[in-house]
């Protein structure tokens, strides 16, 4: 597997920070692929100290599991499970439950680690997680901690300074939209005409009071009001709708289902197998809105979603970033065919973008000055004395705010200006069967992708060697680019990689050219100099023309022929 550019950025600033303070902390936003970072940090780590012993720590049993394919599969190490009635301590790598590691007794079989690995890391605060520490550090006070977590702000205003002194790695969102991974917001706020009474609503440490948040929002003619504003700006996606109280979610789904939309709530105390079934359900299509109160912000994801709808205040920036991420996941079409998804549109009817800046404001209408040369990339926080990369704005430990110093202004809303043209970076050479960019294929020696035009959205496709050929995606250019780049590096190694660029100083050999004649192929450009390469990836499509047709063009052949 090849890391993206900044998950290579990550772990080695993870590895060094680690090296340095015994702790840190990386920061990346839904979508970055958190739990391979860790995969490699975990890897190089093992391969640089033999001996070494992890343990992971998460707070549900589907993250241990999540964690321990994904970190299992990079990291290349046995590993094992303590949770519940599983009490196996033998992997190099443990994945451990935090609910059952906060009992003593189930540590005592612990023995030494030399990392430990956080998973959330913002829940680190919890008593719970301080003893696991504690104990691993006792231990072994050389214990190297690491933490990972896409808003490291707590709501309960407990600081994670007790546990990281630093910040090693921090990426926005904002860079992930632009690289095509995740997919852009389009952010509306919406008075509804209770916006000045929603400014006199209090706050404490933790939140804004939601129960006088709900006497503001939770009223049949504002309720009624959401419908109107959704169905004229969203009425054909899948919606999450944010709500103050559990009333207030019952309530907005009972205005939903008025209208004639399938609408349903999902609440804390709804049993698991229900609310596994209902979440079924909505990713189905049976349910087109789900209101909940803060249950979705963390842990869960549909890819279909494609609207937000934000009704309560909010009091922190992650808390707002985490819920607009439920919607900003691409989408996969063998999992849902049919479902496009280019943009994500946020309803706000409760001011928490005009609070916070909304996501477009995140690195997009001005850009922090880059490190000079000389420049170490990171700063000291002056209120927390935390170590934080040099672009932060607001320490994640202390929220003390940097004044900022613009550089450039940009546009709002245009995630274009800033794409990230993954032909540039990706480590396979993309090649350009007609020249105009509208069909294009990269090959490894496991594995082969193409994207193609139709007309009117990107379409991306893939194989591994002993494979059946995937649609791995629809959608803008770059982000369908992305997929196939991922696709690939998931599948190759960086020595692959280059080995298959050098194809390209390699004319076509005898045999490239004789199957393609066999296949059929007329293209002019065999009697100008064809490379190895470029024949590499000629055959792969005319291999598999019919099932890439098939996949881009479902209803008829188009320009990729």
């Amino acid at each position: 597997m090849i890391p993206r550019d900044y998950q290579r950025a990550a772990v080695d600033a993870a590895r060094a920070k680690t090296a340095a303070h015994g702790n840190t902390l990386v920061a990346l936003p839904v979508g970055a692929g958190k739990t391979a970072v860790a995969g490699f940090f975990i890897g190089e780590e093992a391969a640089a100290k033999p001996g070494s012993r992890f343990l992971v720590l998460q707070h549900t049993d589907e993250l241990i599991e999540q964690n321990r394919a994904t970190i299992g599969r990079v990291a290349g190490l046995p590993a094992s499970v303590v949770k519940a009635e599983r009490d196996d301590w033998s992997g190099q790598i443990v994945f451990g439950s935090v609910q059952t590691l906060a009992r003593s007794a189930r540590r005592a079989r612990m023995g030494q680690v030399s990392h430990l690995v956080i998973d959330e890391a913002h829940r680190a605060a919890a008593d719970s997680y301080q003893a696991i520490i504690a104990d691993a550090r006792a231990a072994n006070p050389k214990l190297k901690l690491l933490g990972l977590s896409a808003t490291p702000e707590r709501g309960d205003g407990r600081s994670l300074r007790k546990t990281f002194s630093n910040i090693a790695y921090h990426l926005p969102i904002s860079a992930l939209i632009a690289q095509g991974i995740l997919v852009p917001p389009r952010t509306f706020t919406i008075d509804v005409g209770v916006s000045d009474d929603l400014d006199q609503v209090g706050a404490t440490a933790g939140d804004f009071d939601m129960d006088a948040a709900a006497k503001v929002l939770n009223r049949a003619v504002v309720n009624e009001a959401v419908v109107e504003h959704w169905h004229e700006r969203a009425g054909d996606r899948r919606t999450i709708a944010f709500c103050a109280t559990v009333a207030h979610a019952e309530a907005v789904a009972a205005a939903f289902r008025a209208a004639g939309i399938t609408a349903e709530t999902v609440t804390g105390e709804m049993p698991a197998k229900e609310r596994a079934a209902l979440l079924a359900r909505f990713d189905r299509g049976e349910v087109q809105v789900i209101t909940n109160c803060m249950v979705l912000t963390e842990g869960f994801d549909s890819q279909p979603v494609a609207c937000i709808v934000v009704l309560r205040p909010m009091l922190h920036r992650g808390t707002f970033i985490q819920a607009i991420g439920r919607g900003l996941r691409k989408v996969d079409p063998e999992r849902f065919p049919g479902v496009v998804k280019t943009d994500c549109v946020v309803l706000d009817f409760a001011g928490a973008a005009h609070r916070h800046g909304s996501i477009e404001h995140d690195g997009m209408l001005a850009e922090e000055e880059d490190a000079g040369p000389g420049q170490a990339p990171y700063k000291t926080c002056p209120d927390c004395e935390a170590e934080v990369p040099l672009g932060t704005i607001a320490c994640p430990f202390c929220g003390h705010l940097w004044e900022r110093k613009l550089r450039e202004k940009r546009p709002l809303q245009c995630f274009g200006l800033t794409e990230i043209d993954l032909l540039d970076r990706s480590p396979f050479r993309w090649w350009d069967m007609h020249g105009d960019g509208h069909a294009m294929i990269a090959s490894g020696f496991d594995a082969w992708a193409g994207v193609f035009f139709d007309g009117e959205h990107w379409h991306a496709v893939g194989k591994l060697r002993q494979g059946r050929l995937r649609h791995l995606g629809v959608g803008e250019r770059a982000q369908v680019l992305a997929g196939a780049d991922d696709f690939l590096r998931q599948a190759e190694t960086g020595a692959a990689a280059t080995k298959s660029r050098l194809w390209l100083n390699h004319p076509a050999s005898p045999r490239q050219r004789e199957l393609l004649v066999k296949a059929g192929d007329a293209d002019p450009a065999l009697d100008f100099g064809l490379s190895k390469y470029a024949a590499n990836c000629r055959l792969n499509f005319l291999w598999h023309r019919p099932q890439i047709l098939a996949a881009v063009f479902p209803g008829g052949l188009g320009r990729a022929a």
